[in-house]
């Protein structure tokens, strides 16, 4: 998954330039397949997250062991049925909807406080700008960034363990690092799964697995982006 793919040559001026992508019409085809689809999925995941605010509140506050298996389990069904037409998309968007909705909690708490939709908006347009700008990068400089796979997946171990510690213990400076090292990660995995999913073309990822790979980065990139705002106001 990770580290050199072994197709890949050197440029004297850049990193990695990619030497056996797919033809230049079939990227383009593959890549306007998911933008579409992950366009859908991040609408259905925002109408699910507004229901989670509200209707869908106290289930998803009173069960989080609940959702998480069913987060995980329908995660691992998509997996199974990828490759299946139709039941992957309802699958898929079956996903969203329960992310979404299990975001909604943390939506609720957040504009509660004072300016709190100013600070989600701000959180959502940088997530936005920050997805559309790495996104373009690795789609017209059509390089691989193998070379960052270890980083970014040791950077992904250490969020996740620092994440459990927090449930326990959580000081101001243990969530800021969190959130940070979280907005700095995804911000990578971004850039690196966008080439990884050019070099596929539907050879390693199927469509729907490529939406879901940007999904999960696009997503807990907003996240961590919250939460560094949500620390900055209450600091104020």
């Amino acid at each position: 998954m990770f580290g050199n793919t072994g197709f890949e040559k050197r440029s004297p001026f850049a990193g990695n330039i990619v030497d056996s992508l797919p033809s230049s019409s079939s990227i383009g085809q593959f890549m306007v397949k998911v933008y579409g689809l992950l366009a859908l999925t991040l609408l259905v995941s925002a109408a699910s997250a507004v229901w989670g605010m509200g209707a869908g509140l106290p289930m998803f506050v009173g069960h989080p062991i609940l959702m998480a298996v069913a987060m995980f389990g329908t995660l691992f069904l998509l997996m199974a049925v990828q490759r299946i037409p139709v039941v992957n998309m309802l699958v898929m968007f079956f996903f969203a909807a329960l992310m979404g909705a299990s975001l909604g909690p943390m939506l609720a708490q957040a504009v509660r406080f004072p300016g709190g939709e100013t600070m989600v908006a701000d959180s959502l347009l940088m997530t936005t700008a920050i997805f559309f700008s790495l996104s373009l990068y690795a789609l017209v400089s059509r390089k691989s960034f193998s070379f960052l796979g270890s980083f970014l997946f040791t950077g992904l171990i250490i969020v996740v363990v620092l994440s459990v510690v927090q449930i326990f213990w959580h000081p101001l400076f243990l969530q800021a690092l969190v959130a940070g090292m979280g907005a700095l990660v995804f911000s990578g995995l971004i850039l690196f799964d966008t080439a990884r999913i050019m070099q596929s073309a539907e050879g390693e990822f199927t469509p729907v697995m490529a939406v879901v790979t940007l999904y999960l980065d696009v997503l807990n990139l907003f996240i961590s982006l919250l939460r560094i705002f949500e620390l900055f106001r209450g600091e104020e």
